[in-house]
């Protein structure tokens, strides 16, 4: 079996995170708008609390414009075992309008080929890693390194850390994916 974590990893948000930087007024100026420069944007405009509100509407009402990182799919195609989708995702924001989160990440993987796969949500990153013990996969792909270092981490379970972006360039405790092509070589030698 193979764990993958859905938010940052299956789930690419960067177009839900300018929908909501334009709702909140706080959309980074320049040509590249991802999640990290929304998020350096809300940060600066209004702290945490306006990035707290900004994730919150980027994982729910927004999260219609996500998407499905390139090569997904075709890497769930490719699987010769289990996949299971491990996730830390709180039920409603912590600041904001109250929606339901868990419900909105089922709603958009309903309308995706990933439709039907097994997923678990945890609320915290502990409870991930618990759960994580108590399925034993073989391999974790998810974009947090600190998934890894959460005492309790099955020692069986191979890490790989998702990095598309580049966003951890001195990852080296782990392979490093810089994608889901990448991610299937690795995973599924011929």
């Amino acid at each position: 079996m193979i764990a993958i974590d859905l938010d940052n990893t299956i789930i690419r948000y960067d177009r839900a995170f300018e929908a909501a930087a334009a709702r909140l007024q706080c959309l980074p100026s320049g040509a590249q708008i991802n999640k990290a420069t929304v998020k350096t944007a809300a940060l600066a405009a209004g702290g945490n609390d306006l990035w707290t509100c900004l994730q919150g509407l980027a994982y729910g009402e927004e999260i219609a414009k996500a998407e499905i990182f390139p090569g997904c799919v075709e890497f769930i195609a490719a699987a010769r075992e289990q996949l299971v989708i491990v996730s830390h995702k709180t039920r409603f924001p912590a600041l904001g309008k109250p929606s339901d989160l868990r419900e909105a990440a089922r709603a958009f993987l309903a309308a995706t080929p990933l439709a039907g796969m097994p997923l678990h949500f945890l609320d915290t990153r502990e409870a991930k890693v618990a759960k994580l013990a108590e399925l034993r996969p073989r391999a974790l792909i998810d974009d947090l390194p600190e998934v890894l270092q959460t005492p309790g981490f099955p020692p069986a379970t191979a890490f790989h850390l998702f990095d598309p972006d580049g966003v951890h360039p001195e990852w080296t405790i782990t392979p490093r994916v810089r994608s889901w092509h990448e991610a299937a070589r690795i995973l599924f030698p011929e």
